[in-house]
């Protein structure tokens, strides 16, 4: 029984020395992969940018959204891009429920949002631009949102609700940033900008920029409400 409890009570010393009761506790340790694929642990982070590291222990989220290669596109995709979430064991992004969100599901909702924002903001500025054109314009707009409205109606059940008020900012935020490549500039001469308007209209009644035939909204049209 003696032998027992020594056995016990140092026991229970060493796992109290693994915290901060005996001391500082051990430094963190990382994990790292290097170009060539190769995986260290090592007590020390590395500086070289192109080891990707992390530290064990610590919960890493992917980012809500793929990062930006190119200026965004109005016109369809007919083929999907291949996802650019960093690599190195990251978890994936969760809905309000704590799922993981569907592979693409958050960038499709972005390629909606902004050819939402494009078109609203194009019958204000050329409305703005052109008030004689601007029956023109909204007519233009009616028609897109009713050619697309199936798309439109899904994707904005979708975004209420399987995210959260913060993932709709992000969302929202980064569709603005994508729309500014798209507009003219501010400071353009006026006649630049009545052109982009012309351009831009005619485009949008010749069904450049629909939503259905577009393969990036496709996670949006696989996804089943629950």
């Amino acid at each position: 029984m003696k032998r027992l409890q020594r056995q016990l009570c140092a026991s229970l010393f060493a796992a109290l020395c693994g915290t901060a009761v005996c001391g500082p506790a051990a430094g963190p340790t990382y994990r790292s992969v290097g170009p060539d694929g190769k995986i260290i642990y090592s007590d020390r982070k590395p500086t070289d940018p192109q080891v990707r590291t992390r530290e064990l222990g610590q919960t890493v989220t992917a980012p809500l959204l793929a990062p930006a290669v190119a200026p965004f596109d109005l016109r369809p995709a007919t083929a999907l891009s291949p996802g650019a979430r960093p690599a190195g064991g990251d978890a994936p992004q969760v809905d309000v429920s704590g799922t993981p969100f569907p592979p693409g599901l958050p960038d499709a909702i972005l390629d909606v949002l902004v050819h939402q924002f494009f078109v609203q903001t194009l019958v204000e500025t050329c409305g703005h631009l052109r008030p004689a054109f601007t029956e023109r314009y909204q007519g233009g707009v009616r028609n897109w949102r009713d050619r697309n409205a199936e798309i439109l109606a899904k994707s904005n059940r979708i975004s209420f609700a399987r995210f959260t008020g913060e993932q709709r900012d992000v969302l929202r935020a980064t569709a603005r940033a994508r729309l500014g490549q798209l507009l003219p500039p501010p400071d353009g001469a006026p006649e630049d900008k009545m052109a982009w308007c012309d351009r831009m209209s005619t485009d949008l009644a010749r069904r450049q920029f629909e939503l259905v035939g577009d393969m990036r909204v496709a996670p949006i049209l696989n996804f089943e409400m629950p």
